[in-house]
Formats: C-alpha cells, sequence, structure tokens
C-alpha cells in the first residue's frame, strides 16, 4: 500500500500553489492511473480539504492511498469536529456549497466515519 500524508496541521487552501502540491501528491500515490482520474482525485481532494478547514476544527489530517486489490485511490480528510457531519449542497439553499455534489459525481464511493474525538470523510476514485 502506497500512502501520503500530509501535515497535522492540514492545507491552507488561500495560498496560492495549493491545488499545485494537492496535484503533486496525488499523483505520488496514483502514478499508474489514468490523467483524467487524476485531475478528478485532486479535485476530491481539495473539495475535502477545503470542506474541513472551512466547517471544522483541526488539526486536519489527509490520507492518500491506493487501495490494489479494488483498484481505487482513497483520499481520507480527518478533522476535530466529530458531530459536524457532511451535507450535500441543496438547489433551494446555494449557501451550503455543492462541494461534496462534486464529490459524489466524480468518485465511485464516498461517504463518512464518526468517532468519539473526530471524524473522516472519504471518497474512492477508480484507478482506470
Amino acid at each position: 500500500m502506497n500512502m501520503v500524508e500530509l501535515p497535522d496541521d492540514g492545507l491552507d487552501l488561500e495560498s496560492d500553489g495549493t491545488v499545485d502540491r494537492i496535484g503533486g501528491w496525488v499523483r505520488q500515490v496514483a502514478y499508474e492511473v489514468d490523467e483524467r482520474r487524476i485531475a478528478d482525485l485532486a479535485l476530491i481532494t481539495a473539495e475535502l480539504v477545503g470542506n474541513a478547514r472551512r466547517h471544522a476544527e483541526g488539526p486536519w489530517r489527509v490520507r492518500l492511498w491506493r487501495v490494489d486489490d479494488r483498484r481505487v485511490v482513497r483520499v481520507e480528510v480527518e478533522d476535530r469536529s466529530p458531530s459536524l457531519l457532511p451535507v450535500l449542497g441543496r438547489a433551494d439553499n446555494p449557501s451550503l456549497g455543492n462541494g461534496l455534489v462534486l464529490v459524489n459525481r466524480l468518485s465511485v464511493h464516498w461517504g463518512f466515519e464518526r468517532h468519539e474525538d473526530r471524524k473522516v470523510v472519504w471518497a474512492e476514485v477508480p484507478m482506470g
């Protein structure tokens, strides 16, 4: 299993170059994945990290790894807000955003795991 862990304090999505850095991290893990899927995975990662930074308490942790037996790359974003669960955007309330709608459309599976002191929101993208 190949895994890249990002810093405990997460990513500052306001700084220049963050999307490029996410793309680089994704490429380290998804080196045999179709280029279009790498773009999908980078976008999903940016959305999940952005949601955690905007809506949840840190520290944040991002994990990316290949699940070779299922032929997917999985991204997990962990935060310290276990009671604040992810919600898909709603057409009747644009202020809720559409980031998870995008994650839902680009991934083959996504969801969350709630723990006593944290939660993990995850998504999986096929390798091919």
